[in-house]
């Protein structure tokens, strides 16, 4: 049975960064063909097959979002069961031997219900989504936390040797940040500075993001 050199690859390939132009992997500059797999939208029986056809159309890399209302339906209670075993889909990613870029979020805009956001969140007291409130703030840095610590527990970051290459904090803000004013840009440089806080040894990346706060990779 031959080696699979793309998973040797994967299991190597431990010193991410990037230079503004390019991600970098163990110094050299990588081109990332990715292509999105919502793991809640399908089953984990159809999880092998999916990504199995993305790598044999040429692709290296596999993105998902991290669905907040999916995960936390109920506040203080969670769900990573069955087709929300975010865990379980990272695992079949780096088996399949490809890379992925993980999108915590918390917006998610995907036809996704309520961009993400539970619903009993939107009926805390005093709470402001996506700007400088300090509610929302901390209900987002207690989930963002939860699946930090549940990925580097299982060793998925490529600074683990596991398969994630970037992590991705917000998502499009810059395209509604204008309306916050001030507060859109407070809200925003502490998005970048928690994330940085976690230090998983892989870059942080903002989609959209005009001028994001360093040293965050804006795509």
């Amino acid at each position: 049975m031959g080696l699979d050199w793309n998973l040797f690859l994967v299991a190597v390939s431990v010193n991410v960064s990037h230079d503004g132009r390019a991600i970098i992997i163990d110094g050299q500059r990588r081109i990332v063909i990715s292509s999105s797999i919502h793991y809640p939208r399908s089953t984990p029986q159809m999880w092998l097959d999916l990504i199995q056809k993305a790598k044999e159309g040429g692709l290296n890399t596999i993105e998902t979002y991290v669905f907040w209302n999916a995960h936390k339906p109920v506040r203080r209670q969670y769900d990573f069961s069955g087709n929300n075993d975010l865990i379980r889909f990272l695992k079949t990613i780096h088996e399949a031997g490809l890379y992925s870029i993980l999108r915590i979020g918390p917006y998610v805009f995907a036809e996704w219900n309520y961009g993400d956001f539970p619903v009993w969140l939107h009926n805390l007291p005093g709470i402001e989504m996506r700007t400088a409130n300090n509610v929302f703030m901390n209900e987002m840095q207690n989930f963002t936390t939860l699946i930090i610590n549940k990925i580097t527990e299982e060793k998925l970051l490529a600074s683990q040797v596991g398969p994630i290459i970037t992590a991705q904090i917000e998502n499009e803000y810059g395209n509604v940040m204008d309306p916050y004013r001030d507060a859109g840009k407070v809200y925003i440089d502490w998005c970048a500075s928690m994330a940085e806080s976690y230090n998983i040894g892989v870059p942080w990346i903002m989609y959209q993001q005009g001028n994001a706060p360093q040293p965050m990779y804006s795509i």
